[in-house]
């Protein structure tokens, strides 16, 4: 890449997620996170109405743009030139400002010293494009970076040119968008332009769908360096209780909710497009659980949740990229609470942000607005556990043999981890070669982001042949 301004550039510093990146940024120094608002799949809704889950989308994203500020900050990577791009200066100095002061309480460094890592310019642009003249300030600042990252969503509102300027331009991008509808539109519009310039665009790089997409990758990686070839993967979800929404995510859901759907024209699901634009043979069937139903290895109760489509989604984009298999079964399941007042208050809020949705002048009051999310010690008493398994066939013999892993996160990955996720694929994204396209996590990263997040933050994956 020729000579730029930045490493990473980060978009939406204003937002709660944002703020929590860049205090991981000022150490990182180059990011390009391009969003103000991002959501993560780690809310325990029972129910699989397409209400709930446009409601589960709306919940992130701010604070994902806080974490992810707070992140590169804490950081500090040594060589990584980052920078922050935002809508109102202003808002976004004071942003920066304010986490510094945060990352000071807690971690004992004077204000001044963190304010040193800190950018002191702001990219000032608007992600809503309302003339020809946007486009070309948003391209003339892309040009400047090498990695965008952003956390501003609805993504199909906010990100979408920002993704056509970097599949045009070549530049990395990467986000942490929930939206199967975005994450399909990009590959039908950009696959091909990014693939022509060298771009890897890299949606789903928070908890939606990063631990899950890894999961199944790592079973198949098994599978193949045993002569064997995956044809089962089932996921399995656990989180802590007392899960909630965040403002901005409320707001990504509202939009999704209230939008106009038009029958798509395409001859097939984008998500199986390959390199040569021609649908890839490795089709997936998703067979996660529709209603809830008694799993005998965890003695609880799983079922569907909001997020669980948008996993098997980017899983299937991996399939029809890496070639899993031609008919690779998929389900993944949410692990219920085993108390009933847990039970009853799940259900109560669940209600409560339904509500707001369908009358949101009458309800909306009641939850948090946007920018607004959990505490830091909330976050980081947090935890995730992503339980999966899987059968291999051997190639040769015919033998199936039974996997199980565990991805474990020892901190909340509904916006303090995914704020991490998505710097650490930045500062990848600036290591990759001879890949682009629209791609997942797994295509652009595999094992590489297993071992980074292993190091960086602490997660742990275990895989093992089953013993019955």
């Amino acid at each position: 890449m020729s000579r730029k301004e930045y490493d990473l550039l980060l978009f939406g510093v204003t937002g709660f997620t944002g703020k929590l990146a860049l205090v991981r940024a000022s150490l990182i120094a180059t990011l390009l996170i391009y969003s103000a608002l991002r959501l993560n799949p780690l809310h325990f809704i029972h129910t699989n109405t397409y209400m709930y889950i446009l409601t589960f989308f709306l919940t992130c994203l701010l604070i994902n743009l806080l974490t992810s500020k707070e992140y590169l900050l804490e950081k500090n990577y040594e060589g990584v030139k980052f920078g922050v791009a935002a809508r109102n200066e202003a808002k976004a100095l004071d942003c920066i400002n304010s986490v510094c002061e945060r990352l000071s309480e807690r971690t004992g460094k004077s204000v001044d010293t963190i304010k040193a890592l800190a950018p002191t310019k702001v990219e000032v642009v608007d992600l809503v494009m309302k003339s020809n003249e946007d486009e070309v300030k948003l391209r003339n600042i892309v040009r400047k970076t090498k990695v965008c990252l952003t956390t501003a969503g609805p993504f199909e509102k906010y990100g979408q040119t920002l993704v056509k300027v970097c599949a045009e331009e070549g530049i990395h991008y990467a986000d942490i968008t929930g939206e199967s509808d975005f994450f399909r539109m990009m590959i039908e519009r950009y696959d091909e332009t990014a693939r022509k310039s060298g771009a890897i665009i890299v949606p789903h790089c928070g908890n939606d769908c990063i631990p899950w997409d890894l999961s199944v990758f790592e079973m198949n990686k098994y599978a193949k360096a045993q002569g064997s070839e995956l044809i089962e993967a089932s996921t399995y979800t656990e989180v802590p209780s007392g899960a909630t929404l965040s403002g901005g995510t409320l707001t990504t859901a509202i939009f999704q909710l209230g939008k106009k759907r038009s029958k798509s024209n395409v001859a097939f699901d984008p998500l199986l497009r390959t390199a040569d634009g021609q649908k890839s043979e490795y089709v997936q069937k998703n067979t996660s659980p529709k209603s809830d139903v008694y799993v005998p290895e965890f003695n609880r109760n799983g079922g569907p949740w909001i997020m669980g489509p948008v996993m098997a989604n980017c899983i299937r984009r991996s399939n029809a990229l890496l070639g899993y298999n031609k008919e690779l079964i998929y389900s993944e399941c949410m692990l219920r609470e085993t108390s009933w007042l847990q039970w009853a208050q799940a259900v109560a809020y669940e209600c409560l942000v339904t509500a707001a949705i369908i009358a949101p002048f009458l309800f909306q009051r009641l939850l948090p607005s946007p920018g607004e999310g959990p505490t830091r010690a909330t976050m980081d008493e947090g935890w995730l556990n992503v339980y999966s398994r899987g059968t291999i066939r051997n190639a040769s013999n015919g033998v199936e043999v039974k996997l199980k892993s565990k991805y474990t996160f020892h901190e909340d990955t509904t916006y303090l981890a995914t704020a991490k996720f998505l710097v650490e694929a930045g500062r990848l994204l600036l290591e990759q070669k001879n890949i682009s396209g629209v791609i997942t996590p797994s295509v652009a990263f595999g094992s590489k982001l297993v071992e980074r997040l292993a190091s960086e933050i602490g997660s742990e994956f275990e895989l093992n042949e089953a013993l019955n």
